[in-house]
């Protein structure tokens, strides 16, 4: 049986979803970015629903190279808008697929209006390394100890 997200987002925990106003500015959204340590968050609009997203490439690509200054700037003239979601039982292996097609590193995870996580590649893989019954592990190990990996 394949693992859905609605355990993953389960999983995860005390793991809060990071939000900020559509009004922030960037340094803002920077600011709650790098508090919580997450590669990106959810820019929400007055009705509490998604706007977009706000992630580091955005910062990267719409805010340095661009030269906006990101005290001034609002988060909602660079964010993504479009997103991409999935709903909660959508598969790990789902999930990923689209992620890389699609060139994602995170997808939100959302049923109606009802938001359940905003997940990044890395919560993905750890799921398929928790739940693999050893097999990444051991050729991790083999690896290490100078054998090929299977």
């Amino acid at each position: 049986m394949q693992t859905t997200l609605d355990v993953v987002v389960r999983d995860k925990g005390s793991d809060e979803l990071i939000t900020v106003p559509a009004s922030a500015t960037v340094a803002e959204a920077v600011a709650a970015m790098t508090g919580h340590e997450v590669g990106a968050v959810l820019i929400m609009n007055e009705d509490g629903l998604v706007s977009g997203i706000f992630t580091e490439r955005d910062v990267v690509v719409r805010v340095v190279k661009t030269g906006r200054d990101p005290r001034t700037t609002p988060v909602s003239m660079v964010m993504t808008r479009d997103v991409t979601f999935v709903t909660p039982g959508t598969t790990i292996e789902a999930a990923l697929s689209l992620m890389y097609v699609k060139r994602f590193r995170h997808l939100l995870v959302i049923d109606g209006p009802k938001v359940h996580g905003l997940l990044s590649l890395r919560d993905l893989a750890y799921q398929l390394i928790r739940r693999d019954d050893g097999r990444f592990e051991t050729a991790v190990r083999r690896t290490s100890e100078g054998g090929a990996a299977s």
